[in-house]
């Protein structure tokens, strides 16, 4: 597989979180708030502007390094991986799902499938999506806002949801905390 074709599969793959988050929101339509949240706009949009650092490298390949072809099918398999977990992680919030911090009438803590292994399993596949990004095109500078820009702002992003979380469940959402890891299974 060439680099034009890595592009393309890994811009396909990205379409699955892309069109799940559509389609969600689609079918969720709108919603009685039991919370709404106060954050800044860029926190509670911080899920799609990191595929900011992720588009701007699929457009340019000013910053790439040679990848051997074993090495870019690995990294094509870990931002595939990275896809899949971060839809399912989406589909199963189901109704519960939105793009911002709130939390509707109808919202229930889902701490089965993604969530039994950790806390914030859409953030998770983002970054492991981005990280086989970087492995397939080699592309220094996604590598370096990955761990700059999108792993900040997606761990800040988890910091502040978690406080809402705390308000809407309480002592629901303090012992599933105390029990599962927030961004890496088995730690903790």
């Amino acid at each position: 597989m060439d680099e034009r074709q890595t592009r393309i599969a890994l811009l396909v793959m990205a379409h699955l979180i892309f069109l799940s988050a559509f389609a969600l929101r689609l079918r969720n339509g709108e919603r009685a708030h039991r919370l709404r949240s106060r954050a800044p706009w860029w926190v509670e949009y911080a899920p799609p502007l990191a595929w900011v650092p992720w588009a701007l490298a699929l457009v340019s390949d000013a910053f790439e390094i040679e990848v051997a072809p074993a090495l870019r099918a690995a990294g094509l398999a870990i931002a595939f991986a990275g896809a899949l977990f971060a839809a399912w992680s989406m589909w199963r919030l189901g109704r519960s799902y939105a793009v911002r911090m709130d939390v509707f009438a109808e919202h229930r803590l889902v701490t089965d499938g993604p969530f039994a292994l950790v806390r914030h399993p859409l953030y998770l596949g983002a970054l492991v999506y981005h990280i086989g990004a970087f492995v397939a095109l080699g592309d220094l500078l996604l590598a370096a806002s990955t761990v700059v820009v999108v792993l900040p702002l997606l761990a800040y992003r988890a910091t502040v949801e978690e406080r809402a979380l705390v308000v809407a469940f309480g002592e629901e959402y303090e012992r599933y905390r105390s029990r599962v890891p927030a961004l890496l299974p088995f730690a903790g």
